[in-house]
């Protein structure tokens, strides 16, 4: 045991004195602090004004679209004038006369670049909704404030248990259970080939082959795997907290930045309904407030423990068995076309993940829990709704038989290839 702990001490020190464990422990935090605020400065800066210039020979729509911030309409008599007077970035929209009362195409003019998604879907949902309206009131009589309330109305289905009269939260039990099985599949490959590294390093150094003369090939290995999981752990740990602190950073020196997404986020739900519906259904309070609740409901702390279960164990099944891959092995090419294979089972979970989530207690998700290779990531999408002890005990325990046979089989690849 103490050979054992003195390999773990030298394969945490090793990577920790690595410029690369630092440089990208710095980096992924700021790299997703950007990601994080990158829409909503890219939405900032990029809302510029659009002017449109609007020829309607039916005089269904003259004066009735509604200018905003992002676009702005001006009559035009023709189109020949209105193309005359617009310039660079204006666009002219032109509606031409039909022999029906009815209009059915539209043609909106550019020069230079063609107008950005967000110009397009905003005179095109303006012109869709006049066009409703003015059907409602000349074709059925049928006022537009009154059928807009009817098509806004709907009633709100709350799933809950019926002995604890809980909530389900579904829909965010679906979205933490797929960020977990994806975090947990990226972890063990990501990590996982940190140890296969480490061991070709070393088989090509003669760094092994100098350890074995007073340590035996299975303390070895053990010591490796068990160094490089302490050093997951960190880098992940440290991941959390710098992301945390760079996320409150930029939200702290920007705070009108996000202030004013958030505002325009609400304007936007506000839009989308009429009135009455919006202020009985759709108050955009109640969206964060149920994402809250349900998050609240699946126990973080709870599903922080498992996850960090579930890591070590599968970290030390694909450790080990990348391990002795990497003592098998002469190619580094080889090396990584074995990786694909190894991590396979991970990657068919997350194939399979829409029916593990339709039933999460189902054969098929109790069985890719039980076997080991996809433990890991089933697991993880079982999770957030309730993965039943007994099987996450037999599941644990088939992880760490797993692992004592993948330990054993990688010390016997040490021994005949690697130190042979």
């Amino acid at each position: 045991m103490k050979k054992t702990m003195l390999v773990l001490a030298r394969e945490y020190r090793l990577r920790l004195r690595k410029p690369s464990f630092w440089v990208l422990t710095l980096l992924v935090p700021v790299v997703l602090a950007v990601l994080y605020a990158l829409p909503v400065a890219a939405a900032q800066k990029g809302a510029k004004t659009t002017t449109v210039m609007v020829v309607d020979q039916t005089g269904l729509f003259d004066g009735s679209l509604a200018s905003t911030d992002a676009v702005h309409y001006h009559a035009m008599p023709s189109l020949e004038y209105a193309r005359r007077e617009a310039q660079k970035d204006d666009l002219v929209l032109f509606i031409p006369m039909r022999e029906t009362t009815i209009p059915r195409d539209a043609f909106l003019y550019y020069r230079g670049s063609s107008p950005s998604l967000a110009v397009q879907s905003t005179i095109d949902n303006q012109l869709q909704t006049l066009l409703r309206n003015a059907i409602l009131e000349d074709v059925y009589d049928v006022e537009p404030a009154v059928y807009h309330s009817v098509e806004s109305s709907g009633i709100r289905l709350h799933t809950q248990d019926a002995a604890s009269g809980k909530e389900s939260f579904t829909g965010v039990r679906t979205v933490v259970a797929m960020v977990l099985a994806v975090l947990m599949a990226l972890a063990l490959m990501l990590f996982g080939v940190q140890v296969m590294r480490s061991v070709q390093e070393e088989k090509q150094n003669r760094v092994a082959e100098v350890l074995a003369t007073s340590i035996r090939p299975s303390q070895l290995l053990v010591g490796k795997i068990a160094g490089v999981s302490l050093v997951a752990l960190t880098q992940l740990v440290l991941w959390a907290m710098l992301t945390a602190l760079a996320v409150k950073g930029i939200q702290a020196t920007a705070p009108e930045m996000f202030a004013q997404a958030r505002e325009q986020q609400e304007r936007r739900s506000l839009a989308t309904k009429g009135e009455a519906a919006t202020a009985q259904y759709d108050n955009p309070v109640q969206l964060v407030d149920e994402t809250v609740r349900g998050l609240t409901a699946i126990k973080l702390p709870v599903v922080a423990a498992v996850f960090l279960i579930y890591f070590l164990l599968g970290y030390l099944l694909y450790g080990a068995l990348l391990a002795a891959l990497a003592a098998r092995l002469d190619s580094d090419a080889d090396a990584l076309q074995w990786v694909l294979l190894v991590g396979s089972p991970l990657l068919i979970v997350l194939i399979l993940s829409r029916l593990i989530l339709q039933a999460p207690g189902g054969a098929l998700a109790v069985w890719l829990t039980v076997v080991p290779l996809t433990a890991p990531t089933a697991a993880m999408l079982r999770l957030p709704f309730g993965l039943p002890t007994w099987d996450a005990v037999l599941s644990i325990a088939v992880l760490l038989v797993c692992f004592a046979a993948a330990a054993w089989l990688a010390a016997r690849t040490y021994r005949r290839h690697l130190l042979g």
